[in-house]
């Protein structure tokens, strides 16, 4: 517009903040007071607790991840440095747990009471999906940190 090139990963690093904002809230809501569709008042089988603690751990993973994001996105943003594949990966990752997770609280086209169903499988592949997620963008941001000292 005047003559300053705005780079686009500036506006992929303001929907990140924006989603982690929202990403908190359904947290909090979340462990405060759970989504009806994930709602056990008093269990009736002890695989429903694990499953209740093994989605709170999902939530749990969600918030470093989107952290993580934020902070190579703003070093790349700010030192014009390019993205690489781990940055990429990690991202991927990132989004499949954030995106199965949010469709799973707000029960999209059954999809809570279909993971409700599922058992403890669904929690722990997101788990995992998360944790190599997260891994994957700790793992670029220790790359990052050497590009932006020097």
């Amino acid at each position: 517009m005047f003559g300053v090139t705005v780079d686009p990963r500036l506006w992929l690093l303001v929907g990140v903040a924006i989603l982690l904002i929202f990403t908190v809230e359904a947290v909090e809501s979340y462990v405060d007071g759970s989504w009806p569709q994930l709602r056990h008042d008093a269990p009736a089988f002890r695989s429903q607790a694990i499953g209740r603690s093994l989605w709170v751990s999902v939530a749990f993973l969600l918030l470093p991840g989107i952290v993580l994001a934020l902070l190579n996105l703003g070093l790349l943003v700010w030192k014009g440095l390019p993205q690489n594949s781990t940055q990429v990966f990690g991202a991927f990752f990132l989004c499949i747990g954030w995106l199965i997770f949010t469709l799973t609280s707000i029960n999209l086209v059954g999809l809570g009471q279909y993971m409700r169903r599922v058992g403890p499988a669904a929690p722990l592949a997101l788990i995992v999906c998360l944790l190599v997620g997260d891994l994957l963008l700790l793992a670029a941001l220790l790359d990052l940190i050497p590009a932006v000292r020097g």
